[in-house]
């Protein structure tokens, strides 16, 4: 199955690469500081913008908290399954359902992320907020992975021992085929007709059959998360030029503000200095009168 634009069966690409390769770490979490009085009449539009952002993250988070829950579940049944082999088929449908809801829940969550990323170019409290749900999200899809690889594991392994139960000759290669190959219903039924324990031979490759289906559902499964990753990786490339380029705008912009105060406190210096020259220059010419006066003065009177 792979996932479509529409929540049916196509992740649209979400990537391969190594998702286990990193570890974990921990996202920002800002607060809400827009959701008292979202319902004034004095909100301006950016603060109307900005409820709007956040309401989104909310629910995000929401479907984050949705999705987890359903990995939890699968983990669940898939344990369920591996002890009870009576009651499979009924744990096979409701992990396939489980399964379907959780691939229409990620597709949701890519879409809406992508748009958070979209809103977030130019505000750095919203560029935050939407690295932060992207972060969570492909840890979940790593959780998930992991699972799904844990339990395909163990599948396969069991598969093995009931093969070698009605095959206990069977080489490596042979149990390994028997496994991997979809069209083995007539290799199995006359191995159970040949077989001198027939019930058991029987009930083990049963087994071998309902485990081969639940790796082939499981590896679907890890190829669509492995797109959905690379998916979530790719908006990831897509948007660090733009953030290199709002992060260069903004040291750009620091920087003429820095050059601005100090051509400010140039001029300021420079006015400073012009004004005490003017006292000066006033001083002198009032000295200067003071002496003609003195020198004319008497002259004058003779």
């Amino acid at each position: 199955m792979s996932y479509d634009n529409n929540g049916q069966n196509n992740y649209n690409s979400y990537g391969s690469g190594n998702p286990y390769a990193q570890p974990e770490q921990e996202g920002y979490e800002l607060s809400n500081p827009y959701a008292a009085g979202a319902g004034s009449s004095g909100t301006s539009n950016g603060q109307d913008d900005m409820i709007s952002f956040f309401a989104e993250v909310d629910d995000i988070k929401k479907n984050l908290v949705q999705y987890d829950d359903n990995v939890e579940r699968i983990e669940s049944l898939h344990k369920r399954s591996l002890d009870d082999i009576s009651g499979e088929e009924a744990n096979h449908n409701q992990v396939t359902a489980l399964m379907d809801e959780t691939r229409a829940l990620a597709l949701s969550l890519r879409d809406k992320i992508k748009s958070l990323e979209s809103r977030s170019q130019r505000d750095n409290t919203k560029k935050v907020q939407a690295e932060n749900v992207k972060h969570q999200f492909t840890n979940s899809i790593r959780k998930y992975q992991a699972v799904e690889a844990n339990f395909r594991q163990k599948y396969k392994e069991r598969a093995e021992r009931q093969y070698k139960v009605v095959f206990p000759e069977a080489t490596e290669e042979e149990v390994q085929q028997a496994i991997s190959e979809s069209d083995n219903n007539q290799i199995f039924a006359e191995a159970v007709m040949n077989s001198n324990r027939r019930g058991q031979a029987e009930a083990a490759l049963n087994e071998v059959q309902t485990r081969h289906r639940d790796i082939q559902q499981i590896s679907r499964t890890m190829n669509e998360l492995a797109e959905l990753f690379e998916d979530m990786q790719q908006l990831v490339a897509e948007q660090e030029p733009i953030v290199a380029t709002i992060e260069n705008k903004a040291q750009e912009a620091q920087q003429d503000i820095e050059g601005g105060v100090a051509q400010t406190n140039k001029a300021v210096k420079s006015a400073r200095a012009m004004r005490k020259k003017k006292w000066w220059c006033l001083l002198i010419l009032v000295i200067i009168a003071v002496i003609l006066i003195a020198v004319l003065v008497p002259t004058l009177r003779k």
